[in-house]
């Protein structure tokens, strides 16, 4: 590109659809678009930044980030979005119409315009990206003279979709990026006119999945696990730990498909977190299986893993294995019981997941048998914080072309893509012989029940008022009963010493510092989380009541 240093190039990660969910006050950028911006940062831009919509301190209009004032003082002439999540769809095409109304050239890269690329095009967007975007984009920008795309040197650019003329292009498949060492550091500097603190540093160390679940598209846009070295993941986490910054979200979707790297990542940051007097609380998405790995367990002990982010969709086998997740309800027991007695687990579900004219694998529970299910393996599992969403036809997985072949996705203006989060029903449940208010109704349900309880635990002990106050009172002999089960597994525990990372002591002190770090601490966290959840679903309720979500629903349905 001619001469860099008089153009300006704005990012923007979408404002997501204001509902309320477990997650409404967490403040973590996606890792996507920055990835993509730190590789720009040589090209010498007169302006390079992001605008995270979702914390943003900046001017507004009807309480949506005013981009004519953000034009107005920094004209771009690039414009680049975020298009990973489906429900940020809607307000994605609108910013990049009006980003063409000021000039700007648009580019968007994501999971959902990687699956549907010609919506974007149709909608404001000059360029998508498919697949990883750090060096299509630095092509695609060198393509860029004058404010304008030399479309010739364009279609040369392998990964991308444009339209020539009315015509739609793909100029085929790129090449995976081999060595993620060689990509710039992430610079979350890039993200300005910040709102708040981030609530956790999300940090990428690797990409893709070795796993090929229905539901999920890592593996389809990235293909097989790879991942950069443990001292590039360390040198992000040092970075902002001396900025401060204690927790951090660990991005990678399995956390652990490299088991030696991924110990011995753990191993840098324990040694780190110990020489310089840090208390770092990470949080890591693995699989159940890191539960038979007792090194394993032990490392990200000693790495400061407080949370296990962990996908176990459902306690039904008929349905895991319809997801292809390989595993069973039994092994989730048995694993989870294990990790509990060391983790925070925090269990994401699917409520029953759809089922098709050819499926191999069909459950006879009724609705409400399944829930009982869901109820009862919460509770058998030891999970501390439960989310539970219906299934999300996301564009580019196998389980929307499932959907799709059948004919059963709702239409746009009936259920738009904000509504793809997993609060609502997307799709027709009828050929399974489902209702769909009942469908729609019975994952918020478990939430409730989870969060709140029944009717006079939610009257009566509002806020957990009893609970917190039955702790305290009862905190001697809570303690006492923790310590005597702590000081008997450490007496009949076979590994030895020299098998831990974590430097131990005797067994006195062992169990009582256990049965204040693991149980005690983990138990009033556990209330707080379960606290703050229920405020969450009573003003999701509330929303909820407020939409016209189900009447479309019940229209499209008496008109079929």
């Amino acid at each position: 590109m001619e001469n860099e240093e008089s153009v300006s190039v704005i990012g923007v990660i979408p404002q997501y659809p204001n509902y309320s969910n477990v997650y409404s006050r967490v403040r973590m950028p996606p890792v996507g678009i920055v990835s993509v911006f730190s590789q720009l940062k040589d090209f010498g831009f007169k302006d390079l930044y992001i605008i995270d919509e979702n914390n943003y301190s900046g001017p507004r209009v009807m309480d949506m980030p005013d981009h004519k004032f953000l034009q107005k003082k920094t004209p771009a002439d690039i414009a680049m979005f975020y298009g990973g999540m489906s429900n940020s769809i809607p307000r994605m095409f609108y910013l990049a119409r009006q980003y063409k109304q000021f000039g700007a050239i648009t580019i968007a890269g994501g999971s959902h315009v990687d699956a549907l690329p010609e919506e974007a095009l149709h909608s404001g967007i000059d360029v998508v990206v498919h697949g990883e975007g750090e060096e299509t984009t630095k092509e695609i920008i060198k393509t860029i003279s004058d404010n304008k795309i030399d479309y010739d040197k364009l279609l040369n650019v392998k990964g991308i979709s444009v339209l020539d003329g009315d015509d739609y292009v793909f100029t085929g498949k790129r090449e995976p990026i081999k060595h993620l060492d060689d990509l710039v550091d992430v610079d979350l500097d890039l993200i300005t006119n910040l709102e708040d603190k981030w609530t956790a540093i999300p940090v990428s160390r690797g990409r893709g999945c070795n796993f090929k679940c229905r539901f999920c598209t890592v593996n389809t846009l990235y293909g097989k696990y790879k991942a950069g070295s443990p001292e590039k993941a360390l040198k992000q986490i040092i970075k902002h730990s001396e900025e401060g910054y204690k927790d951090f979200f660990i991005t990678d979707d399995n956390f652990a498909q490299n088991v030696g790297e991924t110990v011995g990542l753990c191993k840098l940051i324990g040694d780190y977190s110990r020489e310089n007097k840090k208390k770092l609380k990470l949080t890591v998405q693995v699989r159940s299986e890191v539960a038979e790995n007792d090194r394993l367990i032990d490392a990200m002990k000693y790495a400061g893993v407080k949370i296990l982010a962990i996908g176990f969709e459902s306690p039904i086998n008929e349905d895991l294995r319809g997801m292809n997740k390989g595993v069973t309800v039994e092994q989730y027991v048995k694993r989870a019981k294990k990790l509990n007695d060391h983790f925070y687990l925090l269990g994401m579900f699917i409520f029953s997941y759809p089922t098709f004219k050819d499926s191999e694998y069909k459950s006879k529970l009724t609705l409400k048998d399944k829930a009982k299910e869901y109820i009862k393996f919460f509770r058998k599992a030891g999970i501390d914080i439960i989310q539970v969403l219906n299934a999300v036809p996301i564009p580019g997985t196998l389980l929307r072309s499932d959907l799709e072949k059948e004919g059963r996705i709702f239409p746009l203006e009936v259920v738009g893509w904000d509504k793809y989060g997993g609060q609502f029903l997307c799709y027709d449940p009828r050929p399974e012989g489902l209702d769909a208010d009942e469908l729609q109704n019975v994952p918020r349900m478990l939430m409730k029940k989870w969060y709140l309880g029944n009717f006079i635990n939610r009257n009566l002990n509002y806020k957990n008022w009893i609970t917190y106050s039955y702790n305290a009172l009862g905190f001697p002999i809570l303690y006492s009963a923790f310590y005597t089960k702590r000081f008997f597994d450490n007496l009949f525990d076979k590994r030895s010493l020299e098998d831990s990372l974590i430097p131990k002591r005797n067994i006195f002190y062992e169990s009582l510092h256990n049965a204040w770090e693991i149980d005690i601490k983990k138990k009033w966290g556990s209330l707080f989380v379960k606290t703050y959840g229920g405020g969450i679903v009573r003003k999701w309720f509330r929303e909820f009541k407020k939409s016209d979500y189900l009447e479309k629903i019940r229209e499209f349905s008496r008109k079929e």
